[in-house]
């Protein structure tokens, strides 16, 4: 890390001296192995590594970004001044500022375990074994009418150490292993999918080959048979996997950006309540080993446990320097870390047991989404439930609703949320949802 921190230092300099009131300066690296793995045989194997020095410009009030993966010290002094000299061609734009230093103070020293040196030693003999035996697992699910299945796994690691002209400096380190089963089936003349996944930083915590074997083979038994149900407004037990990519749409608006175009159904709202007293969420990016912890934010601002929602009552948005500084406001973080629901008490089988005609939803299809009005519409699979009993498989149905009305009706939160994943929301029940089949 001391070559990079010698880089950043001396990139520093130049940037001064060309005549660069501030700037913010980024040297990394990444590597990863990627294998599919299909019919018994290598089908793809990808080793790709990148090392790259990004350099955020303030010049005369006017701002640039720029990159570079020649790091040359020979060549770093003329790619710093031909880019503070483009900027200088570039409009001027007041809210383009480094943060204040007072961002920078009271960062965390607490090791969050976020790099696996058991990662670092993984070799593609070691990443083909583990595809080898995902296979075999997920294709002994001989109650299936499998057709194929296909496996991918992967490992990847990266470093950087970050710099600017005002104050902050810091460095981290980062591992990943992920594996993903999809397996397609036979269903008369349809040909139904579905997948599992496992993604975390420690080779330890990903969720074993038979996990993941077997969750892909629960998703995909829910595809065989699949029929319409009449249209009716219905009780949903929308799947953790279902629930975190919902909540991750509605609070999409939340971004800052957004804000600043004035397209968000959350403009103006900070204080007012747009959920159920179970919309308790938050982010947290000091959950040890979490795929999306920090102690600093991409702009080095100090990463803080944040409240989004708390009993469903809106606490705070996702904002970078240049938003808040457009909105009047002031910054928080222009990016989530991992999004966190409170979870309930009970499991999954629990929550549908007290359905008496709902829908267990397993997987979204498609849509679409209203961010300045809050309407939704979406395409949604899955298993009816009749008298807390799942039953028929079913799909081409649609939900539709408006957000800052469907989270009124979140009635339970369950207690199964993934820890190898960065947004830990648990399966949810939502009443009276309108949905359209036959």
């Amino acid at each position: 890390m001391s070559d990079f921190q010698n880089i950043v230092s001396q990139a520093l300099e130049i940037a001064s001296k060309h005549g660069a009131q501030d700037a913010r300066i980024r040297v990394g690296r990444s590597q990863s192995l990627d294998i599919s793995w299909r019919k018994g045989k290598l089908e793809n194997m990808t080793s790709s590594g990148e090392s790259a020095l990004v350099l955020k410009l303030f010049v005369d009030g006017k701002y640039g970004s720029y990159f570079t993966s020649d790091m040359r010290p020979e060549c770093i002094e003329s790619f710093i001044a031909k880019c503070i000299d483009i900027t200088r061609l570039l409009e001027a734009d007041p809210a383009r500022t480094l943060p204040d230093p007072e961002y920078y103070k009271d960062r965390s020293e607490e090791d969050l375990e976020l790099f696996d040196p058991s990662v670092e030693a993984t070799t593609p003999n070691d990443v083909i074994e583990y595809c080898k035996n995902l296979e075999a697992l997920t294709l002994a699910h001989s109650e299936l009418p499998i057709l194929d299945a296909t496996i991918e796994c992967g490992v990847s690691q990266n470093e950087s150490y970050m710099a600017s002209t005002n104050g902050f400096s810091g460095a981290r380190k980062g591992s990943f292993f992920s594996a993903y089963s999809s397996i397609v089936m036979t269903d008369g003349d349809k040909k139904p999918s579905d997948y599992a996944n496992s993604s975390a930083r420690f080779k330890a915590d990903l969720r074993t080959p038979q996990q993941i074997a077997d969750e892909a083979a629960r998703y995909a038994a829910f595809k065989l048979g699949q029929k319409k149900l009449p249209t009716a407004n219905r009780t949903l037990i929308f799947d953790r996997r279902v629930a975190a990519k919902l909540i991750g749409n509605y609070i999409d608006p939340l971004d800052g950006w957004s804000l600043v175009l004035k397209s968000s159904y959350f403009q103006d709202k900070i204080g007012q309540k747009f959920g159920s007293d179970l919309l308790d969420l938050y982010d947290d990016p000091f959950i040890k080993r979490g795929a999306g912890s920090r102690t600093y934010d991409p702009e080095g601002i100090t990463a803080k446990k944040a409240t989004l929602f708390e009993k469903g009552t809106l606490k705070q948005y996702f904002l970078d320097t240049y938003a808040a500084n457009k909105l009047g406001l002031k910054p928080t973080t222009g990016s989530m870390s991992n999004i966190v629901l409170t979870p309930g008490t009970r499991g999954l089988d629990a929550m549908i047991a007290d359905v008496k005609d709902g829908i267990y939803v397993t997987g979204l299809l498609g849509g679409n989404q209203d961010d300045v009005r809050g309407d939704f519409s979406h395409g949604i699979v899955g298993v009816a439930i009749e008298n807390g009993k799942l039953t028929t498989p079913v799909s081409e149905m649609n939900i539709t609703g408006n957000h800052l009305e469907l989270w009124n009706r979140l009635s339970e939160v369950g207690n199964d949320f993934r820890t190898d994943a960065s947004s830990r929301i648990p399966s949810i029940r939502i009443d009276d949802v309108a949905v359209s089949g036959s």
